[in-house]
């Protein structure tokens, strides 16, 4: 195995309803059986205020957030988890894997809402201190699949749509046409699986990446 001077940093994207949150799970469970300390999170999230802000963000009653504002909360709620939380845990050697991170916003914002990968990236990595992934899976899913994914957990009452999967087929279309762009602007850190397939077979090619990049084999 590849000797790492701090544990590995994963992220998990996608369009909303493409299995993020199964995965995580999946990988927690994973990585824990073969011994590794592994810390399961979520962006926006993951400490106190970043929950405070995750409310404000996706909460329907925040209304005609401008596009602006929506990028700098997202990037004042990824600051405070990577000082308070990412960072440490990544310096104690632990696993940390994370339910979106600094490219839902390149997709969400700097795609979808047409700020700019550039802009949008740029303010985010004043947020991280630079810090980016180890590695990072995104779950590629069809707008109009995403949707019907997402109506389907709505009829079931498993979850309300929030302000973000409220809008309009033409955003989600461009968020997933988004994550297929940052395959191609990041190759050496960003994986393209489909999220069609069975979730098992998802979480085994998943567990294939990290072993590859733990053994340094990854470009």
């Amino acid at each position: 195995m590849m000797k790492m001077s701090r544990g590995l940093f994963i992220t998990l994207e996608g369009p909303d309803g493409c299995g993020k949150t199964t995965q995580a799970l999946a990988l927690e469970r994973e990585l824990t059986q073969e011994g590794k300390r592994v810390l399961l999170t979520r962006e926006p999230g993951g400490t106190k205020l970043g929950e405070a802000v995750r409310e404000m963000l996706l909460s329907p009653e925040s209304g005609l957030m401008s596009p602006r504002t929506e990028m700098l909360l997202y990037a004042a709620s990824r600051a405070q988890h990577v000082d308070e939380v990412i960072r440490p845990q990544l310096a104690a050697g632990a696993c940390v894997i994370s339910d979106r991170f600094i490219d839902s916003s390149l997709v969400y914002q700097g795609i979808g809402l047409s700020l700019g990968v550039a802009e949008v990236l740029a303010v985010n990595l004043a947020a991280t201190g630079g810090l980016m992934p180890d590695l990072t899976i995104v779950l590629c899913l069809d707008a109009p699949q995403a949707r019907e994914r997402l109506h389907k957990k709505l009829k079931q009452g498993r979850m309300a749509i929030d302000r973000i999967e409220s809008r309009d087929l033409a955003y989600q279309e461009k968020v997933a046409a988004g994550y297929r762009s940052i395959c191609q602007m990041f190759p050496e850190r960003v994986v393209l699986i489909d999220a069609n397939a069975a979730p098992e077979s998802i979480t085994r090619g998943i567990m294939n990446q990290i072993h590859q990049l733990e053994r340094g084999e990854r470009p």
